[in-house]
């Protein structure tokens, strides 16, 4: 009996916690995430203020689970991606593009923001960063195809090339052309000569 009240309550709990996140989500969407109101969040999810924070210490949290969740659906669709390192990297701009679409321009700017603000709750383990880790892997094929120079460090370029993209898009310079140049340039940087 003991075991099956622990699942009920495991179950209430996860409930509860998705209810916060989509009510974080639809205020973060109408008002930003500055001026989200977590006692408007807490209202929307039917529960106190203070519920908020035992499930997210920050809505910045809220964010960031988000972007991993976003970044687990891109790998998945992404697949183990093979052949020339410019390709994949076009495909995964692309499933960043959809998931802009997916999830509203106002949500992805504030998501991929944070990674230039100094509110950003800390993440220092690869795993952490589904995106990151899927590209190290990939420049790492490259190298070992000799497409790219084994005297760099492919956590390093992934780094530089994400960084990159990510203030690309969140400051909505999502132009096609502009992200093609901006490919082909951190290829043309990565190749061996």
């Amino acid at each position: 009996m003991q075991s099956s009240m622990g699942g009920v309550r495991e179950a209430r709990r996860l409930e509860t916690r998705a209810r916060l996140f989509d009510a974080a989500l639809a205020e973060i969407s109408q008002r930003g995430l500055a001026a989200a109101d977590v006692s408007a969040i807490a209202a929307a999810a039917g529960v106190v203020r203070g519920t908020f924070y035992f499930h997210f210490p920050t809505k910045e949290h809220v964010l960031v689970e988000l972007e991993r969740n976003e970044e687990t659906k891109i790998v998945a669709e992404l697949g183990e991606a093979s052949g020339e390192l410019a390709t994949m990297l076009s495909q995964l701009v692309h499933h960043a593009l959809e998931a802009e679409s997916r999830l509203g321009t106002a949500i992805f700017r504030d998501m991929l923001g944070l990674h230039f603000s100094s509110t950003r709750p800390v993440e220092d383990q690869l795993a952490q960063h589904p995106l990151a880790e899927f590209l190290v892997s990939a420049i790492s094929r490259a190298q070992a195809a000799g497409q790219v120079s084994t005297e760099t460090d492919p956590a390093e370029l992934g780094t530089f090339f994400l960084t990159g993209l990510f203030a690309l898009l969140a400051t909505g310079a999502n132009e096609a052309g502009l992200l093609n140049r901006y490919v082909t340039t951190i290829v043309k940087g990565m190749e061996n000569r």
